[in-house]
């Protein structure tokens, strides 16, 4: 996406699911399952052995957990999930998954809303400085047209909910952060 509101230069987003400056890719699992896979690029095109890279467990040790969308912090370290039926956040760590070694999936962070309901995360971003990740969430509520959608901020320095926001649309599932060159 390009964002041309300001009177700076256009931004241009990166999508979310690839590794910024690198081969890596971060594609999810089926419809419900509680993996996701790293793909390297590069001997995927080539038809080579082992374009997956690596598999996580994310979400929960048991049961399905249907990650839903993944994003980048900015170094290109760390992995993002948001897990729809388990109701929390992942943080995977590439060298680890990359290693096969446990504990690649280094935390697990539960969404919590306000209103008691499920959070059902759904669309990751991250921050530019990779402190916080912004995760859109909530359920379709239709046909009640009250706004029913939480936008949750994680911050990863603690691996903790810090905020929400409340009221933003029925079952949001876009997100795009937009940062001040401040």
């Amino acid at each position: 996406m390009i964002d041309q509101s300001g009177s700076a230069a256009p931004r241009v987003e990166r999508p979310s699911s690839l590794r910024p400056g690198s081969q890596w890719f971060g594609p999810i699992t089926g419809a419900e399952g509680n993996t996701i896979s790293i793909i390297d690029i590069d001997r995927a095109r080539l038809g080579l052995a082992g374009g997956e890279a690596a598999r996580v467990r994310v979400g929960t040790d048991s049961g399905e957990a249907r990650p839903f969308t993944v994003s980048w912090t900015p170094d290109g370290k760390r992995i993002v999930v948001a897990n729809f039926r388990t109701n929390n956040l992942s943080v995977v760590d590439l060298d680890r998954a990359l290693a096969h070694l446990a504990g690649a999936e280094i935390a697990r962070i539960p969404l919590t809303r306000a209103d008691g309901n499920p959070a059902r995360p759904k669309r990751t971003a991250v921050t530019s400085d990779g402190r916080y990740a912004v995760v859109t969430g909530g359920a379709n509520t239709l046909p009640d047209p009250a706004p029913s959608g939480t936008v949750f901020v994680i911050d990863l320095r603690t691996n903790s909910q810090v905020a929400t926001v409340t009221g933003v649309g029925i079952d949001p599932y876009n997100l795009t952060l937009v940062e001040d060159d401040d």
